[in-house]
């Protein structure tokens, strides 16, 4: 059974105003995370909305495209909407691969930085794994990146 990525408009308590962000089965992530496990509900917004460093979007970005086959990533996905980067709080999730499929197969909070080769992570056992057919998932970043105008070194 695949899951849904969509783009949703979302406002947090803690935001200025609605901003996009990534939407599992319809729910916004940062309401659908705390939905599985009340320790997710950090009241961040998504990292993918643009960030403050143009080298974290980038980090962030290539992460989360990094959907080669057998390919394990920690994607940074909600961040800290007081500094909008990547050395506050952030939620992670460890995005493996394959031919037909994108897996968030588990989410938690950063604990080092995301640049590390092995950084720690307080990991959510409660919340539940995500597969999502790679077209469908695909095609969600490049629209999310077209709506944000974002444009990558590789493009």
């Amino acid at each position: 059974m695949s899951n849904l990525l969509s783009i949703t408009s979302h406002k947090s308590k803690y935001s200025l105003g609605f901003y996009p962000t990534f939407a599992i089965d319809g729910v916004p992530l940062e309401v659908w995370l705390p939905q599985h496990n009340r320790e997710a509900e950090l009241h961040l917004v998504s990292a993918h909305s643009g960030l403050n460093d143009d080298d974290d979007t980038d980090l962030v970005w290539d992460r989360i495209y990094s959907t080669a086959p057998g390919w394990e990533t920690l994607v940074p996905l909600l961040v800290c909407p007081d500094d909008s980067d990547l050395t506050c709080t952030v939620i992670v999730a460890e995005q493996r691969a394959d031919e037909h499929h994108v897996q968030w197969r588990r989410f938690g909070l950063l604990r080092d930085s995301i640049t590390l080769q092995s950084p720690a992570v307080s990991w959510y056992d409660s919340i539940p794994d995500l597969a999502f057919e790679r077209a469908c998932f695909e095609t969600v970043l490049d629209a999310f990146r077209k709506q944000q105008n974002i444009k990558l070194d590789w493009d």
